[in-house]
């Protein structure tokens, strides 16, 4: 008999469908195993399903006897997760089931981030059309995949899977709100030719800096969290000044994905002066001491090694990472502390003849999405190297007036007890691009409390998926009344 981890909470039958999701492999781009596993799970229940040339799955119900006059309304969701873990774990995201487990009044996961995100919304919907005591009209789940490092499926949908006129996305992470705007995006990839050269006369080190909380680099990024790529250069450049220059990266690393505040980040290099280096970690010791108050957990770390190679592009790297500006730029005049413009310098990464440099950034602002990035080309063309800017995605403005909102704020307040607050956020939704695809979709975005997404702490709040799940059914009930 199987071990069911999750199986006293309420409500039964979302928290089953859920645990049984965190048991399939489903990281970002490796979407197989889940896409398989939807596609048998619908065959089992005996609901049709479609699936794209891209991956995104429409699975579609008829109504309930005597709702057949229902409107139609689509759930949606998508299948893929942030994969994190802490350095310590050894998590396998391609085979390994996601080690979930009840902390206080939480679900979270043993050193991995959980997968909540998207995976309860997922959870839910597919619940939803398999709940034979739920009355509705009819219904289709919408699931995309690889939202979390492009929005790929959804820039790839078509607009015949849009049957019906009212979407409800379950993406979002905040309980007593409703999500109604969301902010545009796209990613800067900087490319820095490089060539090794042998150094044998020189010692090597390496640096690192971890433990820090990192997050989600949209709702997150105005928060006191470091990044970890900019602690580190900050320490590698107090180096160079040390040794008057002669100092030589030999691998430099750090992030782990786009849309994350990157947590950890190391850097081996070259020096022929051991006595300014371990002088250089001293001080700078005490600089990490001062960032505790809000990183409690923050070490760096430095040993010597036997690497006797570098890269010729040293340069070139330090001033470019330290120039990419990192964190939340400007705040909405409007909405009270709302990140209007931001950018999310997320990775460095060291390949055989390069390093690779991408940023992540957001704008509700057009013209301040497009102003960073054109920044971003001009960093890159002053140090000469190649700049690829990725394609954007769109904002979603809000629509105060819709019908479907107002339905899905009747039934929130009931259910919630007092009044849900409309909300925008500084990420990326793919509720925009839905809108671009078909302008005459009512959108809405709601979902249970999650925090920390995108992290190893990331964790969701009980008794919040009780709250939304009542609120689905009670819109789905009662969607004839709009």
């Amino acid at each position: 008999m199987e071990k069911r981890i999750l199986e006293k909470l309420e409500p039964q039958i979302v928290w089953r469908m859920f645990e049984d999701i965190s048991r399939i492999p489903r990281e970002s781009k490796k979407e197989e195993k889940i896409r398989a596993w939807v596609k048998a799970w619908a065959d089992k229940h005996q609901i049709s399903w479609e699936e794209d040339s891209i991956g995104n799955l429409l699975l579609s119900v008829a109504a309930s006897k005597g709702y057949e006059n229902y409107p139609g309304i689509i759930l949606q969701g998508h299948l893929d997760m942030v994969a994190q873990k802490i350095p310590e774990s050894s998590h396998d995201f391609d085979n390994d089931p996601i080690p979930i487990k009840i902390e206080d009044d939480y679900v979270t996961a043993e050193g991995t981030t959980l997968g909540a995100d998207n995976g309860i919304g997922v959870a839910m919907a597919l619940t939803a059309i398999s709940d034979p005591d739920l009355n509705h009209g009819p219904i289709d789940v919408l699931l995309t995949v690889d939202e979390e490092t492009g929005l790929t499926g959804a820039f790839g949908l078509e607009k015949i899977f849009f049957k019906y006129k009212y979407l409800l996305n379950l993406d979002s992470e905040k309980e007593g709100e409703i999500t109604v705007s969301s902010a545009g995006g796209g990613d800067t990839k900087i490319t820095i030719s490089t060539k090794w050269e042998n150094k044998p006369s020189l010692t090597g080190f390496r640096l690192s800096v971890g433990g820090l909380r990192g997050g989600h680099s949209g709702v997150d990024i105005h928060k006191p969290r470091l990044n970890a790529i900019k602690v580190l250069v900050e320490g590698l450049i107090n180096l160079r000044q040390k040794v008057d220059y002669d100092f030589h990266i030999s691998t430099i690393n750090g992030g782990s994905a786009h849309n994350a505040i990157p947590r950890d980040a190391y850097c081996e290099f070259l020096v022929d002066n051991d006595e300014a280096v371990r002088q250089m970690f001293d001080e700078w010791g005490k600089q990490i001491e001062s960032y505790r108050k809000d990183e409690s957990n923050i070490k760096a770390e430095m040993y010597e090694t036997s690497q006797n190679t570098c890269l010729t592009s040293t340069n070139s790297i330090l001033t470019l990472l330290y120039e990419i500006p990192h964190g939340a730029l400007t705040f909405s005049k409007i909405i009270p502390e709302l990140v209007e413009t931001s950018n999310n310098l997320a990775l460095v990464k060291t390949l055989p003849d390069s390093v690779e440099i991408v940023t992540s950034t957001r704008s509700s602002i057009d013209s301040e999405l497009n102003r960073i990035r054109s920044e971003l080309v001009e960093i890159g063309e002053r140090i000469a190297v190649e700049v690829t800017l990725g394609p954007l995605y769109p904002g979603w403005q809000p629509e105060l007036d819709s019908p479907f909102l107002n339905l899905v704020k009747q039934e929130y307040n009931q259910v919630y007890g007092s009044e849900v607050q409309l909300k925008a956020i500084h990420a990326g939704l793919e509720t925009g691009l839905f809108k671009g695809i078909d302008p005459e979709l009512q959108l809405v975005s709601i979902g249970p409390e999650i925090k920390d997404v995108h992290s190893p702490q990331e964790r969701v709040y009980i008794k919040s998926v009780d709250l939304i799940w009542r609120i689905v059914k009670g819109i789905l009930t009662n969607l004839d009344q709009i």
